[in-house]
Order: structure tokens, then sequence, then C-alpha cells
């Protein structure tokens, strides 16, 4: 009966914890892609700076701009540089 309710515990341990596990997605771009659309988000941020929205909604515009841009430098870089040596 014990072992039974270990094991009902520990399927049901798993079961969360998929659950709350992160997914993973791997965009493939061709590098001339990327840089267009790198460019693309920076000629926005640019638009949305000298625009009439109000201050809060151009922050938001050009926090969430820079953040994805910082996210894609982050992975070429990760794929560029050959892994750590141990």
């Amino acid at each position: 009966m014990k072992t039974k309710m270990i094991i009902i515990a520990a399927a049901g341990f798993v079961a969360l914890a998929s659950l709350t596990t992160e997914k993973v997605y791997t965009l493939k771009f061709p590098e001339a892609d990327l840089n267009l659309h790198y460019k693309n988000l920076t000629i926005i941020r640019d638009i949305a700076s000298k625009s009439n929205l109000p201050h809060q909604e151009v922050l938001f515009i050009t926090t969430s701009i820079d953040s994805l841009q910082r996210d894609i430098s982050t992975q070429v870089k990760g794929q560029l540089e050959p892994p750590a040596k141990k």
C-alpha cells in the first residue's frame, strides 16, 4: 500500500513538473533575413521615439524592441562561439 502511494505521488509530481517546464523553440533565419528584421526593429524604435505617443507607450515599445534585439544578439553569439572547453 505504501509503495502504491509513493508511485502515485511520484506520478503526480512528474505530471505537475511537466506542466511547469519551459519550452524552448529554435527559429532559423538566413543571415540576410535576420539582419533585415534587426534593422526594421531599429527603424520602428526610432519612429516610436519621434512620435506623439504618450511617454509610457514609447518606453514600452522601445524597451520591448531593445529586449528582443538583445535576445537575438545573444542567440546569434551563442551559435557563433565555439563551446567552452572543460
